[in-house]
This record gives structure tokens, C-alpha cells and sequence, in this order.
């Protein structure tokens, strides 16, 4: 009986309204308790604790610089890859979008593959690189990650921290399959260290015998490839 009382009462109009109110009253929820996690005194001001978690923050930005290369295509630029450059993408010291075509709305890197998934090894190739002349000197940490990707750069920051960017280090979560010594996973991201994006540039990229390189040498997966590069 109860449902068939909802079946005769319940009329689209009414169950929009309803649904409507219902997703207000959530986000009022929300936003409620997510005001409650800031840490205030009696006055309103904000507590020392989550203004000295601010300026760590800053001071970690200052010291670890972080190259954000995003590899995207030309159909997205107006869709995730321009979310990505107004959200996480603004926490980077720099990002660049590693796509086919220029775009005045974020800043790109333009590689001279073909736009194919079949060719996204030479465009890895070329980011990188093109990372390695462009911003050698000024960063310390280059990470690829993909325009689907979320990313806590404060948090990448504090893990990179405990390490020195002048040894050869590549972060990512391991597969251990295809390549010999295993290889990271480019869905996921990887990041390279500044010594490990110096020995790619002038000592892989220079080895066919190591390096998927030369003529015809665009295809294959990105990350794979990646992993040989890096044995």
C-alpha cells in the first residue's frame, strides 16, 4: 500500500522539488562542517597551527620547484586540460600541456607527432626534452601526468622533500612486467628527478641500443619506453 501511495501522490514536478531541496540541504550540510574544520578562536581568527601549515606549504614551494607536464590533445584544451590549469595546475612552480596545437588559454608544449595514441611516445619523447632545454636550471622535479589526473601538489612536495633532486630518482607507482627492471605507470603519473631528466636528455635519447629512438621510433607505450630509457 505504501507504495502504491507514492506511485499515485509522486508526480514528476513534485519529485524534482523534492530532489532539488534534498541536494541543498547536502551541500548546506557540507559546507557547514567544512567550515567547522577551520581552526578559529573566540574572535574569528584564524589559529597559528593552520597558518604556519600555509606558510610551510610556501616555503616548500620556494624550495622544491616542480615542472607539471600534462599530456592532453587538442580536443580537451577547453575541457580538462583548462580545469587542470585552474586548479592543481596553479600549484606547480610551472606547468605546460604537452598536446599537437597551440592555445592561448594555457600554456603548451607543441610536439611534431602526429595527434594518435599510437604516437604518445614521441610526444613523451619531445615533452621531455623540451623540458630539459626550457627549464633545466630552473626546476628541480619534472612530473608527467595525464589530463584526467588529480594531483595534491602539497603533498607531492613533502614526499619529494625527503630526497635530493641530484640523484638519478623516478617516483610512480611500479609495474613489474614488459620491462626487465619494471617501469612506472603513466596513468598514474611519474615524476623524474633533476639528474634523472639530465641522464634521459644527454645519455638516452642518444642510445638506440637503450632508447626507443630515431626514425619511426614514436610509437609505443609511453610508459613502457619510458622504462627502458631509465634502466
Amino acid at each position: 500500500h505504501i507504495s502504491l501511495m507514492w506511485a499515485v501522490h509522486c508526480n514528476p514536478d513534485k519529485l524534482i522539488i523534492f530532489s532539488s531541496f534534498l541536494l541543498v540541504f547536502i551541500l548546506c550540510v557540507f559546507l557547514m562542517q567544512e567550515e567547522s574544520l577551520i581552526s578559529t578562536d573566540e574572535e574569528g581568527n584564524i589559529l597559528p597551527n593552520l597558518l604556519q601549515s600555509e606558510a610551510n606549504a610556501t616555503e616548500l614551494a620556494e624550495k622544491i620547484r616542480i615542472l607539471c607536464l600534462v599530456m592532453t590533445h587538442p580536443n580537451n584544451h577547453k575541457t580538462k586540460a583548462y580545469q587542470v590549469y585552474k586548479t592543481w595546475g596553479r600549484r606547480c612552480n610551472y606547468v605546460e600541456f604537452l598536446t599537437t596545437e597551440a592555445d592561448p588559454e594555457i600554456p603548451t608544449i607543441v610536439s611534431p607527432t602526429k595527434e594518435d595514441y599510437n604516437q604518445i611516445w614521441g610526444k613523451t619523447k619531445f615533452g621531455f626534452k623540451t623540458a630539459y632545454e626550457k627549464y633545466y636550471d630552473k626546476v628541480d622535479w619534472v612530473m608527467k601526468a595525464d589530463d584526467d589526473t588529480y594531483v595534491i601538489v602539497e603533498n607531492l612536495r613533502y614526499l619529494l622533500s625527503s630526497y635530493n633532486h641530484s640523484d638519478p630518482i623516478w617516483f610512480g607507482c611500479e609495474f613489474k612486467v614488459i620491462v626487465k627492471d619494471g617501469y612506472m605507470s603513466g596513468g598514474a603519473g611519474y615524476v623524474l628527478s633533476k639528474e634523472a631528466l639530465k641522464r634521459f636528455h644527454n645519455t638516452a635519447l642518444n642510445n638506440a641500443s637503450l632508447c626507443h629512438v630515431g626514425d619511426n621510433s614514436d610509437g609505443g607505450a609511453e610508459d613502457a619506453e619510458m622504462g627502458k630509457c631509465l634502466m
